[in-house]
């Protein structure tokens, strides 16, 4: 059994050879890693027999790392020899550390893990270290999945409401059967919206902010505006006190019009 893993940075473009052009590729695992890194080289210089030979002799060292430089491309290339899970991920750790990262990394390990370190039984458990440490490598991944899920709750539930709503003011639907509505879909979108209010510590919070600070806004306004009505019609002058006042202003009938 083995674990295999790519991870292409950032990569835009639609041609896969964009992905090593110029770029930095690190190649870490076993003896699968290592075939895997002759089987790029292969492809990449496999015109030139003489370097492929060369490459292949300082490769296949035992138990050792391999860097080579391809200029025409422009592309670094490293192998690490990293047969246990456990090397990954310290290898992981390093990156973050130190901040710096490969444009594309390959991973392969498993078979070294499961024979030399561990029955199968604890594979899964170095898998999920190894995930663990990999996915800290992007911590704004998980922080903007735990805002999205409350914010995509919070939009169901006021979806719902508003539903209902259009259901009694606009459809005049039966009143039994408007409020079966947000009762059945309410009641799940609240079993789903209290889970994930656990995660308001881990950014979860982030929407949050953003939704008082917009209702913040949203509110200034309206009260402006409502300040604004009350003010136009508190001086509004009647027509009643103007008729009164039309004899007194000296006004005068312009001929031709009634």
């Amino acid at each position: 059994m083995c674990f295999h893993l790519i991870l292409l940075h950032f990569s835009k473009e639609p041609d896969p050879s964009h992905l090593v052009n110029g770029s930095w590729v690190l190649i870490a695992g076993d003896s699968q890693a290592r075939l895997f890194t002759l089987s790029l080289l292969n492809l990449l210089l496999g015109s030139e027999p003489q370097r492929m030979d060369f490459v292949k002799t300082a490769l296949f060292k035992r138990h050792s790392n391999y860097s080579i430089s391809v200029d025409e491309i422009g592309m670094k290339l490293d192998f690490v020899w990293a047969p246990y899970v456990l090397n990954l991920t310290h290898l992981l750790t390093d990156f973050k550390t130190k901040k710096k990262y490969p444009n594309v990394m390959v991973m392969g390990a498993g078979l070294w893990h499961m024979l030399h370190v561990s029955n199968p039984s604890d594979y899964e458990l170095v898998l999920q270290t190894l995930k663990s440490s990999l996915v800290s490598l992007f911590p704004f991944s998980t922080d903007i999945a735990n805002a999205y899920g409350i914010a995509e709750v919070v939009v169901m539930l006021v979806t719902t409401a508003l539903v209902t709503l259009v259901m009694l003011l606009i459809w005049q639907t039966n009143l039994f059967m408007a409020l079966c509505f947000p009762l059945l879909f309410g009641s799940i979108e609240l079993i789903y919206f209290f889970a994930v209010l656990s995660k308001v510590m881990e950014r979860g919070w982030l929407p949050l902010v953003f939704a008082t600070f917009f209702l913040t806004v949203m509110y200034i306004w309206h009260y402006g505006n409502v300040l604004k009505y009350q003010s136009e019609v508190r001086e509004k002058i009647s027509m009643d006190f103007m008729i009164k006042l039309g004899s007194k202003l000296g006004t005068v009938r312009v001929l031709g019009t009634f």
